[in-house]
């Protein structure tokens, strides 16, 4: 497999936490710089648009049909910005600690939003009304997923839990336990879903039996971050390492390994956005937002 970085952007003075696309060509990063950044891709450069905190700004999200962006910082708050009058229009205030997961899903037009003390919050993706607050008292809420046809959330917990909600009513239905340190990250893939945690392993369960089917010590250090491209059938995690890797996804076998000599990075790898089936992006504790292209897929 044959996997180039095209493109490699800097910009922010301090670590990028997390990333969000706005479509093939753009994209909004967060970083340490207590800066939220909107970056033109092809052309590899700033937007003049960016949005000044107070406190960083750990996890983004956004609802693309309404044009508003949700930033989650180390203090609980919850920024909302109108990005078609370039204006904040809400401060949310119901987390009392850092905003660590945060993640909209346009099919039921909720944003769902984590914290360091384990509470998980619902809101309306048009108004911002809290619709539901809950208490897991699992420690940090690292990563919350959606699964293809949104019927169902997964949390992923500081204490190596991996709950699965289900999405109208957000009962616990599913409890994956496996992992011996914290949860960080978790993808969805039909009745399967992929975690990753601190532990350096990846784990696929059956998540409608609890099944554990692999266990595979993916990374030197934790699994941050998945991504799933080529209809499902190569799965991207990203690590605390330094290094990407590109796995089979039925047989989790490695593919392809990505560090600073392949054009990676050279700091923690933070957070993964697909692009498209064979494109995706990568940002880091380096400040570098890399552009990543998969040219050719194995054969056999």
């Amino acid at each position: 497999m044959n996997v180039s970085a095209i493109k490699s952007i800097s910009g922010h003075a301090g670590a990028i936490y997390d990333i969000v696309l706005v479509d093939e060509s753009t994209c909004f990063t967060t970083s340490a710089d207590k800066y939220v950044v909107k970056w033109k891709l092809n052309e590899g450069i700033q937007d003049k648009f960016a949005v000044k905190l107070d406190f960083s700004g750990y996890r983004i999200a956004l609802n693309t049909a309404r044009n508003l962006l949700a930033i989650g910082n180390s203090r609980g708050g919850i920024h909302v910005v109108d990005l078609s009058i370039k204006k904040e229009v809400r401060l949310l205030s119901q987390h009392q600690s850092a905003v660590f997961s945060l993640t909209y899903c346009s099919e039921t037009n909720e944003f769902y939003s984590g914290d360091a003390d384990g509470f998980f919050c619902v809101w309306s993706g048009d108004t911002f009304d809290l619709k539901v607050t809950l208490p897991f008292n699992c420690g940090k809420i690292r990563t919350i997923s959606v699964n293809e046809d949104a019927t169902h959330l997964a949390l992923c917990g500081q204490d190596g839990i991996v709950r699965i909600l289900e999405s109208q009513f957000f009962n616990e239905v599913a409890t994956l336990k496996g992992h011996k340190e914290g949860a960080n990250c978790a993808i969805f893939k039909g009745d399967l879903i992929y975690t990753g945690s601190k532990d350096a392993h990846i784990r696929l369960f059956d998540w409608k039996t609890e099944l554990l089917l692999k266990s595979v010590p993916a990374h030197h250090f934790a699994v941050y971050d998945f991504l799933l491209l080529q209809d499902g059938e190569t799965l991207v995690s990203a690590s605390f390492d330094k290094t990407i890797k590109i796995w089979n996804a039925d047989t989790l076998t490695v593919l392809k390994r990505l560090e600073k000599r392949d054009g990676g990075h050279s700091h923690v790898v933070n957070r993964l956005a697909k692009v498209n089936e064979n494109m995706f992006l990568s940002v880091g504790d380096d400040r570098q937002l890399i552009v990543w292209e998969i040219n050719e897929k194995e054969q056999g």
